[in-house]
């Protein structure tokens, strides 16, 4: 699966720099202080071409879309930043705190946004995989998909346990169920592979199939 934890984090960390400057070049905006005004613009500046550059890495999980935009807020804010400097207008240096503070606001969410549509798709992959190592009528394939499948419950348990999620508590006790199951179960199918229960499997394939759907409803 995916490397929540970098991605939230690495959100966060955008999300909390773009809400500092925000709140600097509002007081810039009223300052007599040319040397902070200067400070300020560079280091935001700085910070924007920071975030153009974590866009131009495929890792990151932002929406396509988001990136675009965000790109070309960053060679605005460059633009703005070096072309007018000190001496632009109150109201300038506002919008560009007012730029920073919807970003930070949407940052995060986007993030996690994108991390639900990931992990469903993961999720579903794994039910699709074992339908088809079953129908190969592949042995060693099927204990792959089998073990794959396991571990990714195995890591939903973990993080449903660790509380790192946005998910009602509910929904998290019922996935740590649902770990359970599968786990307990996929030991039980690896048992008797001449002859696999194809009701238990199925059960794998509709479990993978009603969470990934979940998932994306519950972003």
């Amino acid at each position: 699966m995916i490397d929540i934890d970098n991605q939230i984090e690495e959100a966060k960390k955008e999300a909390t720099l773009l809400k500092e400057y925000a709140q600097h070049l509002e007081k810039a905006s009223v300052s007599n202080d040319v040397r902070y005004k200067s400070l300020i613009l560079d280091e935001n500046m700085k910070m924007w071409i920071e975030i153009d550059s974590y866009l131009k890495n495929k890792n990151n999980l932002l929406p396509v879309d988001i990136k675009n935009n965000l790109d070309k807020l960053s060679k605005y804010v460059e633009m703005v930043s070096v072309c007018r400097g000190v001496d632009m207008k109150e109201e300038t240096y506002k919008t560009l705190a007012n730029i920073n503070n919807q970003i930070a606001e949407g940052l995060l969410e986007s993030v996690n946004i994108n991390i639900a549509q990931q992990e469903a798709y993961y999720i579903a992959k794994n039910g699709l995989d074992l339908v088809e190592a079953y129908k190969s009528k592949n042995k060693e394939l099927l204990v792959e998909v089998l073990d794959n499948n396991q571990k990714m419950w195995l890591m939903i348990k973990t993080l449903m346990k660790e509380g790192k999620t946005h998910l009602p508590e509910g929904i998290r006790n019922n996935l740590i169920k649902l770990a359970d199951y599968v786990s307990v179960n996929t030991i039980k199918l690896g048992q008797n592979l001449d002859a696999i229960d194809e009701k238990l499997l199925d059960s794998f394939v509709t479990i993978n199939k009603h969470i990934s759907e979940g998932l994306i409803g519950h972003r």
